[in-house]
């Protein structure tokens, strides 16, 4: 009789070993950087209709959180006793539920403490007709962009769970891309002198240059409390131009020779200007824009959530910072040598410098100077960065039985630095999301500050057209 020839056991493959993991310059700038009035943290909410399944989101969050290694972890001393990214010991993250009407409450503040918590929490505020998921990340584990990465993961899971499942499948996990994410944010050796140290002299006046000679947002001459104000969490504010007059204001900005990143890059410069001015506040220091840059290359487009930007630091005089072509003209020169040169920008060569030195490091984040007047992040459409392509309905995002309305958020805010502004489309919509400091700033006074960036943008398109 034959022998029945048996096929061997399956070979369990073991996954690749993810963390620990040493920290980026940028990651260990975030976490030296962070204090507790002022956290290295940043928003993002999205708002949906339909009935949010809750058994759905709450099992889709896990299974998109393993594709996601940094949004699980904790920083400890570990590689060489240096601060590493490690597995916490409690990774699950809970979602704090409660219907619309009920405020985000954070009793012991907004800051993160990544070296006992991971830096990912979640709000959903729900009823029958609608919800909003509100995300706080802590900067130093991912860039906006990675965020985006990871909600749209966990939409994707989400559509699988309530049986609408997305036809796209996600990409797999790039570990190698994780690893290497310094390497593909940085280059040093641009920096490199003959015997293979960095330029100090080079990096040190950089560093100095970054940190000095910044006028500050004024502080708003009234600072009467508001009868009845709102939640500082997340506090955002903000206003949207439907998408005829965006398209009104993209043709604004071709005639002017500008792109639409370029008009708005300009026209806060002058409300900058402006408002200090309305608050009595006539200092001659230099207006500043901190721009963050994505530095995602095609190989490095699907990585999971990390960080892979830089910041750029637009300068200018007051006195330039008026209705003027050369302020357009060197607004535009300036951002087409940024996007060259993205890879050496002065500022990132300065923090990698510095993580060789940490008590530089400390005692210049401990100066509390004004490093810029205001951050100003242009995302473009969030949805756009996710992994997959999801269906659309009439322009919303569809994820199962929920369809996407708005999607909304805000950088950090720096000690020195009271404004944030994110800029968005979504649905051919442009929204300008702002916050002011809200240690220093009101609602009311933020929205004073909107209206006028608003009404600055609005001059251009209501200027009569030359023929």
């Amino acid at each position: 009789m034959a022998t029945v020839e048996q096929s061997p056991p399956p070979v369990k493959v073991r996954p690749p070993r993810t963390l620990p993991l040493n920290l980026t310059p940028f990651e260990d700038y975030m976490i030296w950087d962070d204090r507790p009035e002022y956290p290295m943290t940043f928003v993002v909410q999205m708002e949906f209709a339909g009935t949010i399944d809750r058994e759905a989101i709450e099992a889709a969050l896990p299974d998109a959180l393993e594709r996601h290694p940094l949004l699980q972890a904790i920083v400890q001393p570990a590689k060489g006793n240096r601060d590493c990214w490690v597995n916490a010991p409690q990774p699950e993250i809970a979602i704090d539920w409660g219907d619309l009407a009920k405020p985000i409450d954070l009793p012991a503040g907004e800051a993160i403490d990544l070296r006992q918590d991971v830096g990912l929490r979640i709000w959903i505020r729900s009823d029958e007709n609608q919800a909003t998921i509100t995300t706080q990340f802590h900067h130093a584990t991912c860039d906006g962009i990675g965020a985006y990465q990871f909600l749209g993961d966990w939409l994707w899971f989400y559509a699988s769970h309530v049986g609408q499942p997305i036809d796209e499948p996600l990409p797999p996990l790039d570990v190698k891309a994780l690893r290497q994410r310094n390497r593909n944010s940085f280059d040093v050796e641009n920096y490199r002198l003959p015997d293979g140290k960095l330029d100090t002299a080079e990096t040190k006046a950089l560093g100095w240059q970054c940190i000095t000679g910044v006028q500050a947002l004024a502080k708003p001459r009234s600072m009467q409390p508001e009868a009845n104000p709102r939640a500082l969490f997340p506090g955002l504010c903000g206003f949207e131009f439907d998408k005829k007059v965006y398209k009104d204001l993209r043709h604004v900005a071709e005639r002017r020779g500008q792109s639409t990143n370029e008009l708005l890059i300009e026209r806060l410069l002058v409300t900058l200007r402006q408002w200090n001015q309305m608050q009595g506040d006539r200092g001659h220091r230099d207006l500043c824009i901190m721009m963050p840059m994505d530095l995602r290359e095609i190989e490095s487009r699907m990585a999971t959530a990390a960080n892979l930007v830089t910041y750029a630091l637009i300068r200018r005089k007051q006195s330039e910072c008026t209705e003027s072509e050369a302020l357009i003209d060197s607004i535009r020169q300036e951002m087409v040598m940024l996007k060259r040169n993205r890879l050496r920008t002065p500022f990132m060569s300065m923090i990698a410098h510095m993580q060789r030195y940490p008590t530089w490091l400390k005692r210049w984040l401990s100066s509390r100077r004004c490093m810029a007047t205001a951050i100003l992040s242009n995302t473009g459409d969030p949805t756009k960065r996710f992994s997959v392509a999801f269906p659309r309905v009439k322009g919303l995002l569809q994820a199962g039985n929920l369809s996407m309305t708005d999607i909304v958020g805000v950088p950090p805010m720096r000690s020195g630095t009271r404004l944030t502004i994110s800029i968005f489309t979504y649905r051919r919509v442009l929204k300008i999301c702002m916050r002011c400091d809200p240690h220093l700033y009101t609602t009311a006074q933020t929205e004073a500050l909107a209206n006028e960036y608003r009404a600055s943008i609005q001059r251009l398109l209501d200027a009569p057209v030359e023929a």
